[in-house]
């Protein structure tokens, strides 16, 4: 049998034409979210170190086995943390479509883990979000939802949509959408805090440790960061004291 001889040479391989030209705007499109984001990026940065300074803590420590319970939010927890960096690099380089997935992911990771501590979780069933300690976020996973899933016709066009002049139309290079990126980035940062709480709270099942005062900072800041973003939102019955203290925190 003739075996399959491989395509031939050109002098631009088409395969690595797209991919260059798509990193090449993807990089111009993480620049251009650096200038708009502001402190939303100091926001996902000390979120972030909370995460891994708290794991770094548990690194080489002995500790007896733990319960199937403790095992499973160990183990989502890991599951988190590992997809942290690629979920940052899908919104901050505008693959929102993939973005969106990756967050979903994340808000059905904190529900499982929430489901474990409250032995609720169900093997091969997936995390429901819409009760416990994420129910809050029960419309945002229905946003996420439409901007992840291929049914929504109206919102995947709009997502790769470009527009130049009389031209306009699908494109495969990303496009930059500045209040999606926001919307997702904010969200991002505050799924990471919330694994924060969920780690700190093992932390005290199994060494009776919490935040250090230093994780306590970087915690504080990020959350009031995303207060004064408008990412969160304050209560009704919050005080205008209380708002104008947000207003002006800074690290």
């Amino acid at each position: 049998m003739r075996e399959r001889m491989p395509p031939e040479q050109r002098k631009v391989d088409p395969a690595s034409e797209l991919m260059g030209t798509q990193m090449e705007h993807r990089q111009r499109i993480r620049e251009q979210w650096k200038k708009d984001a502001g402190d939303l990026i100091d926001a996902h940065m000390f979120a972030t170190s909370v995460v891994a300074n708290m794991t770094s803590r548990i690194s080489g420590r002995r500790f007896e086995r733990q319960s199937k319970e403790i095992e499973g939010r160990l183990t989502l927890t890991a599951q988190f943390i590992q997809g942290i960096e690629i979920c940052e690099v899908a919104i901050s380089e505008a693959l929102y479509s993939q973005a969106a997935a990756l967050l979903k992911q994340e808000l059905e990771t904190l529900a499982a883990i929430d489901e474990f501590e409250k032995d609720r979780r169900k093997n091969g069933k997936t995390p429901n979000v819409g009760t416990g300690a994420m129910r809050a976020f029960g419309p945002i996973y229905g946003d996420l939802n439409n901007i992840a899933h291929p049914s929504r016709d109206d919102i995947a066009r709009n997502v790769v949509l470009f527009e130049k002049g009389e031209i306009c139309g699908p494109s495969a290079i990303p496009q930059y959408n500045q209040e999606l990126a926001r919307f997702l980035y904010g969200n991002h940062v505050y799924f990471i805090i919330s694994l924060a709480v969920q780690i700190e709270r093992i932390f005290r099942e199994i060494f009776d440790e919490g935040f250090s005062k230093e994780e306590e900072q970087w915690l504080l800041s990020a959350t009031m960061i995303l207060l004064r973003e408008k990412v969160v939102k304050l209560p009704p019955e919050a005080t205008e004291d209380l708002a104008h203290f947000i207003e002006n925190f800074r690290p």
